[in-house]
């Protein structure tokens, strides 16, 4: 098996022409990007960056956060990717966490929280993007090296090539680490499931800070000689427009970018018929979603599971073959998963429990600096999900929801993805988030957040009879809020704990 940093070489041998990434008019060929990678990570290396070394990686998607990626594996420095919506403490929470050594920043984003310098004093290298820095010897323009050999370092397939910070909804974000060996191995079993070839253009509007968007798409592209087509951020219209402009073949996004589309889809106007394949991760995805996007868009479309400590999907739909309503598939290879209770007893089919999982995609290193939590959440060999869900007879897993998103009424439980499920399936809804509400009584009712489609009108008693006719009536939404906005991360993805600090304060 190849490093990362190998594994372009190889491409870019194989396939000096072919173009690699087109973003904004742009379009730069293997050989390109190799040459660039290389050139910046010898540069690195003369800036005194080695092998082991952290360097963070704070820029909007464009080429040279592609380049930059590549350059820092091949220097054998490990990137840590950053939320470009974080502010200085995140910032400076990750840096003291990884004893980062090097950033490498977009200009604005730099100037905006550049006082990180100072809380940071092992921070030694800060290589910036943009105008102003270009005369600077923190330009980024200035690290380029002459040389467009790739370093003579030993790069070792077991060595961590990034570490990606969780979203930290269960206490403070815990870096998860990822090796050449796990990136690659969940990279061959997604491209293996979704028949990625050289002739596919994936098109990738998520941001290249985030698992999803950097080995489910762009390695994904990378490793199968494809071309990889960047929007610098997600836009409904934006990404219709590039799909037709570049015959894009393929797109990967959360429910919420789906829906989105949906409702931006102008079937006069938009000419996708290049797309032949669509996936969705991050959250579950309504079976009436699904439906929809498979429908309008005539693509296969697969939803999947998995999380950034297996550096992508761990399981996800079949492209030729059974692909079950509500299910997110079977396994990606080499990737075992099965359903435990809570003293740790495997789970016959069909009966929920916690989703655990073990394979080449989860890193040796696990959890960075996180002895404790290591210790809790990697137990003989599997890794503990947090999620709840089922696997049936013929091995397709089912996610029911989080473990701490769960709604307990009267002593039952809700699972807010079925409550979901069936509201997506409501004609006038769009978008649908359903979260616990405090209930002296039952312990917790379920509440229900509701955009509508353009142009519609609904009322509250309207969208509860609609569960309630669907589904046992404890499981129903006892109200229901219609809004014109849900809080979002940056993949889209909608964060529930959000809506459910906004309950707890009162604000109902």
């Amino acid at each position: 098996m190849h490093t990362i940093g190998s594994m372009l070489d190889a491409v870019a041998r194989y396939e000096p022409e072919k173009a690699a990434v087109l973003f904004e008019g742009q379009r730069v060929t293997y050989s390109d990007v190799n040459r660039e990678a290389n050139k910046l990570a010898n540069g690195l290396r003369a800036r005194g960056i080695v092998p082991g070394d952290r360097v963070l990686l704070f820029m909007t998607n464009s080429l040279t956060l592609v380049i930059a990626y590549f350059a820092i594996l091949k220097a054998g420095a490990i990137v840590v990717p950053l939320n470009v919506m974080f502010r200085r403490h995140e910032i400076e929470y990750i840096g003291r966490d990884t004893s980062a050594s090097a950033i490498i920043a977009d200009e604005d984003l730099w100037q905006r929280e550049r006082g990180v310098r100072e809380a940071l004093p092992v921070l030694k290298h800060v290589l910036v993007r943009g105008t102003a820095e270009d005369d600077s010897e923190n330009s980024l323009s200035s690290a380029i090296a002459n040389q467009t050999e790739p370093p003579d370092i030993p790069v070792h397939l077991d060595d961590i090539a990034s570490i990606i910070y969780t979203s930290g909804t269960t206490g403070r974000p815990k870096g998860a680490t990822q090796t050449h060996r796990s990136i690659l191995s969940n990279v061959q079993g997604c491209c293996t499931r979704n028949k990625f070839s050289r002739e596919d253009r994936l098109l990738c509007a998520l941001p290249l800070f985030n698992n999803f968007a950097i080995n489910v798409v762009m390695m994904s592209a990378f490793a199968s000689g494809a071309t990889l087509v960047v929007v610098d951020r997600f836009d409904a219209r934006k990404v219709l427009d590039h799909i037709s402009g570049y015959q894009c073949t393929y797109f990967a996004g959360t429910p919420t970018m789906f829906a989105y589309l949906l409702q931006e889809y102008n079937p006069a106007t938009d000419r996708i018929e290049s797309l032949r394949l669509t996936s969705s991760g991050g959250a579950h995805c309504a079976a009436s979603l699904v439906s929809q996007v498979q429908e309008t868009f005539g693509t296969a479309h697969l939803d999947g599971y998995g999380q950034t400590e297996a550096c992508g999907f761990t399981t996800l739909n079949p492209l030729v073959g059974v692909r079950k309503v509500n299910s997110v598939g079977v396994p990606l290879s080499n990737i075992w998963i099965k359903i435990v209770s809570d003293d740790g007893h495997e789970m016959p089919s069909g009966e929920i429990g916690e989703i655990v999982e073990k394979g080449d995609a989860f890193s040796i290193h696990r959890y960075w600096n996180r002895p404790e939590i290591n210790e809790e959440v990697y137990r003989d060999g599997w890794f503990h999900t947090g999620d709840m869900g089922y696997v049936d007879a013929d091995g397709y897993l089912y996610v029911v929801d989080r473990k701490h998103d769960v709604i307990i009424t009267g002593g039952a439980n809700i699972y807010p993805a079925e409550v979901e499920g069936v509201l997506y399936s409501h004609p006038k809804v769009a978008m649908a988030a359903v979260v616990g509400v405090p209930d002296p009584v039952k312990g917790e009712l379920a509440k229900a957040f509701i955009i509508l489609k353009k142009g519609e009108e609904a009322t509250e008693d309207e969208i509860i009879q609609f569960a309630r006719d669907r589904m046992a009536k404890y499981k129903a939404p006892r109200s229901v809020e219609f809004v014109d906005s849900l809080p979002q991360g940056p993949t889209g993805k909608i964060l529930k704990r959000e809506l459910r600090d906004r309950i707890s304060k009162g604000d109902r």
